[in-house]
Parts: C-alpha cells; sequence; structure tokens
C-alpha cells in the first residue's frame, strides 16, 4: 500500500480537506493509499516509507521524496490535477 502524507502550514481543516479529497479520488481510481496529515512545522523528517508528500506551504525539511505543491487545496482550482501529479510520482 502506497503511502502519501500531507503538510499543510494552514489550518486544521485545510489538511483535513486535503487529506479526505486525495483519498477518496484514489479510491475512485482504484488505488489503495494510506493518507495522514500533519503539521508542517512538526513534521522535521520523513518515514521511509512514505510514497509522496503533498506540501501546503513550504517544507522545513529535505528529503528525497517526492513533493507535490499542494496550494490547489487552498484555492480550490486544479485538485485533480494535483492527485494526478501524486499518482505519476509514486
Amino acid at each position: 500500500m502506497k503511502k502519501i502524507l500531507v503538510v499543510a502550514g494552514t489550518s486544521d481543516n485545510k489538511r483535513n480537506f486535503a487529506v479526505n479529497y486525495i483519498s477518496e479520488f484514489m479510491r475512485d481510481k482504484g488505488m489503495e493509499v494510506e493518507v495522514t496529515g500533519e503539521s508542517i512545522y512538526d513534521v522535521t523528517e520523513v518515514a521511509e516509507d512514505i510514497s509522496a508528500i503533498v506540501a501546503i506551504g513550504q517544507p522545513q525539511f529535505d528529503t528525497a521524496i517526492p513533493i507535490v505543491d499542494g496550494t490547489p487545496f487552498i484555492t480550490k482550482f486544479n485538485m485533480d490535477s494535483c492527485c494526478q501529479q501524486l499518482i505519476e510520482k509514486m
């Protein structure tokens, strides 16, 4: 199972919205993923079992794991293309 980490410097509501949207999008595509969310300020390193990261804000950590810009989850535009990028990077 692929694991996606959503990190956000905005409100918990925005982070939870992104987690739920991504989970539903992936389920609709027939993909089995686990999506979790954390505050961007609390993440100093990323677990090795994470397949991709959605960053809503500027990450304060370095990683070789692919990072997708999560700005569409703030603007509510192009959220599907953001999810499609996740699929391509995993």
